[in-house]
């Protein structure tokens, strides 16, 4: 039996998914939320305005007690956001019938995307909200020109999709609005004007969802975090607020970015947006100039959208999703201005370079990942061993943080993101830290003291005090009627990869 061509491009997404995605599953760490998950089998997205991440891990493990089923979660939401690709492979067919969409597969291998799939139980969920973003728009904009039940089909479909990517993980909505904008653009340039029905219709079904997901998440929210997290900026400073969110989002990519993704990002946004310009011009319908430039002016709130209205947004790669939508959307602007060239195969050296950069830095954070998850393993079991042998228990702070491994030290300095993506659990100022610790089996009798004043008595003199354990990677005292941990500085002196230049 012959494969059909859609099947053959599934199968060759999937491939390379799967050889992207490998050194998340070699790493084998569980990642920040997944300690609570793992440790306790329970949900918690309701909480945070999640209620469909709650109702497909529900439903994947046939209960509401979460099970370890890694990799499975990741690999099924590849393999729904390769159909969504295709899917959205057909509205762009009507700008190129080539290879240029294959830029599409940027939404998913963009460095920011990267902690979003390192989740053991969330990587389901948020690969759900991405697609279902993408799936929205490609919906909505169904060129379907057929009886008045069609159209509303399409709107009403366009409007689930939006409204799924909501509640599945907020910041994956900003995809279906970047993509609109460069759908307009596109369009723009092809014909002198906008899809006015279309498009249009698109952009208010996605702002009908926004509000009908801000209602729903305003009754289901819960916790100081994320009731911080979900409070928009008051109205009279709100276009500031956006203004300097956008700001900071772009200092903080230009920084964060390997320098190689950062110019290239660059590179391909001039040549956008000066080839649509000409594109536009050379149709003398000047009507549809003025709309091209309003979507150029607000393509740099992509990096994190409707979140710049947030009086304070979380500041982690996993809420940049729109940023994946934004680079794919500029290569594939330049790979169809290429396509159209006289060398229309000069775009693959293009295709090659930017989806080849994804790998190596997966490759180079899996395997970073994997040893820093060896090494706090390691240490994070000796210390349980040597608490849990004292003579009786009593509260615990950790003083300093496990340095990173000198293979960790060596990714950061080729990619700085990864320093953003790993995190050292052994840390005294990161909860995650004390969790993993009762998750690995310290009792709970060593609670958590976050005393910050106690921390800073400690830190005076705790040279003058006996320790009780003094290990390579830490000292353990009594201090104050609780244990203290010391993980660095001048509580605890021996040798640390912390101490050793990179290239010695």
């Amino acid at each position: 039996m012959m494969m059909t061509p859609r099947l053959r491009r599934w199968l060759g997404i999937m491939a390379y998914l799967v050889v992207f995605s490998y050194p998340l599953i070699h790493a084998d760490r569980l990642y920040r939320d997944d300690i609570w998950r793992s440790f306790h089998g329970e949900m918690g997205w309701v909480s945070n305005g999640r209620p469909l991440s709650s109702l497909v891990m529900l439903i994947l493990n046939g209960g509401p007690r979460l099970a370890d089923l890694a990799p499975l979660p990741l690999w099924l939401g590849l393999a729904a956001l390769a159909c969504a690709i295709l899917l959205w492979r057909r509205r762009l067919e009507a700008f190129d019938t080539g290879y240029a969409w294959v830029a599409m597969l940027i939404l998913v291998v963009q460095p920011f995307f990267l902690q979003n799939l390192s989740y053991r139980f969330d990587a389901l969920p948020m690969s759900l909200a991405l697609a279902s973003a993408v799936v929205g728009i490609a919906c909505a904009l169904d060129p379907r020109d057929g009886r008045r039940w069609q159209a509303r089909f399409r709107w009403a479909a366009g409007g689930a999709g939006v409204l799924a990517a909501l509640l599945f993980y907020q910041p994956a909505a900003n995809v279906y609005f970047v993509l609109l904008a460069f759908h307009v653009a596109l369009s723009v340039a092809q014909t002198g004007r906008p899809a006015w029905s279309r498009q249009l219709g698109a952009l208010v079904i996605g702002v009908i969802a926004l509000f009908l997901s801000k209602g729903i998440s305003n009754w289901l929210v819960g916790g100081n975090y994320s009731l911080a997290h979900s409070m928009l900026a008051p109205a009279a400073m709100l276009p500031a607020n956006i203004f300097e969110q956008t700001l900071r989002f772009w200092r903080y990519a230009a920084l964060q970015l390997d320098s190689l993704t950062w110019w290239l990002v660059l590179g391909l946004a001039t040549v956008t947006i000066i080839w649509l310009v000409i594109e536009t011009s050379k149709r003398r319908q000047w009507a549809g100039l003025p709309v091209l430039i309003l979507v150029i002016l607000f393509l740099p709130l992509a990096g994190l959208g409707f979140l710049a209205a947030l009086a304070d947004p979380i500041w982690r790669p996993r809420v940049m999703i729109g940023f994946g939508a934004l680079y794919a959307g500029l290569l594939f602007c330049v790979l169809r201005w290429i396509g159209r060239s006289r060398w229309p195969w000069a775009g693959w050296p293009l295709v090659i370079v930017a989806l080849g950069m994804p790998l190596t830095l997966s490759y180079a954070y899996g395997n970073a990942q994997r040893q820093q998850a060896l090494f706090a393993d390691y240490v994070s079991m000796r210390l349980i061993d040597d608490l849990t042998t004292q003579p009786e228990a009593a509260p615990l702070v950790i003083d300093g943080a496990l340095p990173y491994t000198r293979a960790t030290r060596n990714a950061i300095a080729a990619h700085p993101l990864i320093e953003e993506l790993i995190f050292r659990y052994l840390d005294g100022f990161y909860w995650w830290g004390y969790q993993d610790l009762y998750r690995r089996g310290l009792p709970a009798a060593f609670d958590f003291n976050d005393d910050l004043a106690l921390r800073r008595r400690f830190e005076t003199r705790c040279q003058s005090l006996t320790p009780l354990v003094r290990r390579a990677w830490y000292t353990l005292y009594r201090f104050e009627a609780t244990y203290v941990v010391a993980l660095s500085g001048s509580c605890h002196l021996a040798m640390t990869a912390t101490e050793l230049p990179i290239d010695d």
